[in-house]
């Protein structure tokens, strides 16, 4: 039976080679309900962390009140967990491509259980730098590693969904601004950040166990390390049917690559321009959010006045357009490619910076709309850019640590951004600060311009293939002469 035939067959599904594993997942559709559920599982860590950072973005302003912090004081608070997150991200890459996917999802929102319910509770500065530290952690462990399972688990027609998360994103964090505005109205005051934070501590908590109970390890990430019976007995999970493996036709495989495969592969030719623009893109497009999107509450009331809650209405109103532009983001990158996309959208966010920092007296409509077109034009490419060229740039056994390292880079930007700017705009004040920031969107559109490579082409599927050819004629392109040996 050929491979073709194997994937068509409703009565019996057997492989024999991780290729017949590909096929079975890549050919198609999103196989059943519970292929679903597994995507939406991956998703919802992405999910669960907007909402954490919309809850702290909504209450920003109460925590600073109601503890006495100074403009240092909230920048260390943004910056720390982004930290963190840079060194899980380190930590956990090389081992997500080692020992698997699903622990580590496991563990991440276990730590974000802890994160979240700690800060919750803080009753000190130093509490509530603890509990954002571990938030953190869950972050830079759970992110890449999601996005590597989800690149592997999606059918190629569909890996243009890999945008759809800047749409969960605003939607997630457009509740988490709800949640905190209705805490408000019921008379929370000051304690409204601790009520948003319990909500999210709740969240992850339910995500921890739907994981625990529902998610298979990768099917593609088994079979490229030889494992075809546990490959067979995950996808037999996911398709709702049983898969066997033919032994009788089983192809000879390299056991266990993703052990002992290079770092330095990341920076090797074939990979050298896809490492570089994914994690140029997603360094500025998160400095980009994180310096002026996650204060958009703030920056609300220093141009426009008013109080708390018109502050967090309008951050609601601007979360919409990015809930419509991540939607759209879909269609952007399948119908003109990632990379085009982003061009625009950057092109789109450095305008929208530049109104923002030099209308100083802008009207009431033209205060929702220009920040509302910052969302959008951020939302619809540039802000899940990143994360799609991340786990599409690589082969398996390189995923999780190329899908870690654009983490690490947007992580790395969370820290500078989330630092700098409550500090500038003490030193310079909003309209100046904003001028400085605009060099993000500018570097990322120049990026965009002068690196070619389009994740979602055939041609970057193709250049993949080869590459797998090429390592299996020549076991030295595997060798970790970090691990030596002991692979």
């Amino acid at each position: 039976m050929s491979a073709q035939s194997t994937v068509r067959s409703y009565e019996k599904l057997t492989v024999s080679s991780p290729e017949d594993v590909e096929r079975i997942i890549d050919e198609g559709s999103v196989k059943g309900r519970m292929h679903w559920i597994i995507l939406g599982l991956a998703l919802a860590g992405l999910g669960f962390e907007a909402f954490y950072t919309g809850a702290l973005s909504g209450g920003m302003s109460a925590i600073t009140e109601q503890l006495g912090l100074g403009g240092n004081d909230v920048g260390t608070l943004s910056a720390i967990g982004y930290s963190a997150s840079v060194l899980a991200a380190l930590t956990c890459a090389k081992l997500g491509d080692r020992i698997g996917r699903v622990r580590f999802l496991v563990i991440a929102k276990a730590l974000a259980v802890v994160g979240a319910l700690t800060m919750m509770s803080a009753q000190s500065y130093g509490m509530l730098l603890s509990g954002r530290l571990i938030g953190g952690i869950a972050y830079g462990i759970d992110l890449g590693i999601a996005l590597a399972y989800l690149a592997e688990l999606l059918p190629k027609n569909k890996r243009s969904w890999l945008s759809f998360s800047q749409a969960q994103w605003y939607t997630s964090t457009s509740l988490a601004l709800l949640v905190t505005l209705a805490a408000y109205e019921l008379g929370a005051g000051l304690d409204v950040w601790r009520w948003s934070l319990g909500v999210a501590g709740a969240i992850a908590f339910v995500l921890l166990l739907a994981r625990i109970w529902f998610m298979p390890e990768s099917p593609k990430w088994l079979a490229a390390r030889g494992d075809l019976p546990g490959a067979a007995r995950s996808l037999t999970r996911i398709l709702g049917r049983e898969v066997t493996v033919d032994r009788s036709r089983m192809a000879e495989v390299v056991p266990a690559p993703a052990i002992k495969v290079k770092w330095s592969a990341l920076w090797d030719k074939e990979y050298r321009q896809r490492t570089v623009l994914a994690n140029i893109v997603g360094f500025t497009e998160a400095l980009q959010y994180f310096a002026i999107g996650f204060y958009l509450p703030i920056i609300s009331m220093d141009l426009f006045g008013s109080g708390f809650a018109m502050a967090i209405t309008g951050s609601i109103v601007f979360n919409l357009f990015g809930i419509v532009g991540g939607v759209l983001a879909v269609y952007f990158a399948r119908r003109f490619g990632v990379r085009i996309s982003s061009a625009w959208g950057f092109a789109g966010v450095a305008l929208a910076i530049f109104v923002l920092a030099t209308w100083s007296d802008m009207p009431i409509l033209a205060g929702f709309l220009v920040p509302s077109f910052f969302i959008f034009c951020h939302a619809a490419a540039p802000g899940t850019a990143g994360l799609t060229m991340g786990p599409l740039a690589y082969r398996s056994e390189l995923r999780a640590r190329g899908s870690q390292l654009v983490t690490i880079s947007r992580s790395a930007a969370g820290v500078v951004g989330l630092f700098c700017f409550p500090v500038m705009r003490e030193a310079f004040g909003t309209p100046t600060t904003l001028l400085i920031l605009m060099a993000a969107p500018l570097v990322g559109l120049l990026a965009c311009v002068i690196i070619k490579w389009e994740p979602l082409s055939d041609k970057s599927d193709r250049e993949l293939h080869d590459i797998g050819v090429r390592q299996a004629h020549d076991r030295s392109l595997l060798i970790d002469t970090e691990d030596g040996a002991t692979g």
